[in-house]
């Protein structure tokens, strides 16, 4: 008997918008500021919307989550960290629209931050990546160089990913990877203006 043909993935697509609909308390990344006492400092970054959607035949279908897309950088310049070229206090995030057919999917990707049971990262451009962020917004201290952190589960979010494609039976990273070499997973960024971070300080706290 012959085999089966393998499901042509259905087109999807990540909206990162510039619709607010909550906040966060962030740190600096890659360098937290910890003073003498070994506290370290939050900032308040907001929250956007970030949709999934694809095609159940007719039928448009979109499920929503939330990251921020914009938060503290600081690599000090006195003992800068040399994975990072950009010295001293950005505020790290794309703001400007933009559209991309994504090309790469880091299945073993781990969050360099903080702990985080999510794994994998869709790369958007350069070193801007779509990946796991806090369990909760009252999870608080995630920090990263601009990149989107998905806050919530992960898993649930590599999943709906899967599941608009048609792959239904396929484990969620094997499908995401199938969709990027497919070149039919496609990500678009809502222009939107980069908050003052460094000006929204809310307070000090240690591990």
């Amino acid at each position: 008997m012959a085999k089966a043909e393998a499901m042509e993935p259905k087109h999807v697509e990540i909206v990162v918008t510039n619709t607010v609909v909550n906040n966060y308390e962030a740190r600096s990344y890659p360098d937290e500021q910890r003073d003498k006492e070994g506290n370290y400092a939050l900032y308040r970054v907001p929250v956007y919307k970030i949709l999934v959607t694809g095609r159940d035949g007719d039928n448009k279908k979109s499920f929503e989550f939330m990251a921020p897309r914009f938060m503290p950088y600081f690599n000090n310049p006195t003992r800068p960290d040399p994975h990072y070229q950009t010295k001293g206090w950005r505020n790290a995030g794309l703001s400007s629209a933009r559209t991309v057919t994504v090309s790469q999917y880091k299945q073993d990707y781990a969050v360099q931050n903080r702990f985080s049971p999510g794994r994998g990262a869709i790369v958007v451009m350069g070193a801007f990546y779509i990946h796991a962020g806090p369990a909760s917004l009252l999870d608080v201290g995630f920090g990263s160089a601009g990149c989107i952190e998905i806050i919530g589960n992960y898993n649930t979010f590599k999943r709906t990913i899967a599941d608009l494609a048609g792959l239904f039976s396929v484990p969620a990273d094997t499908a995401i990877r199938q969709l990027v070499n497919a070149r039919k997973l496609r990500v678009t960024i809502q222009t939107a203006v980069a908050p003052d971070i460094a000006k929204n300080m809310t307070r000090k706290i240690r591990d």
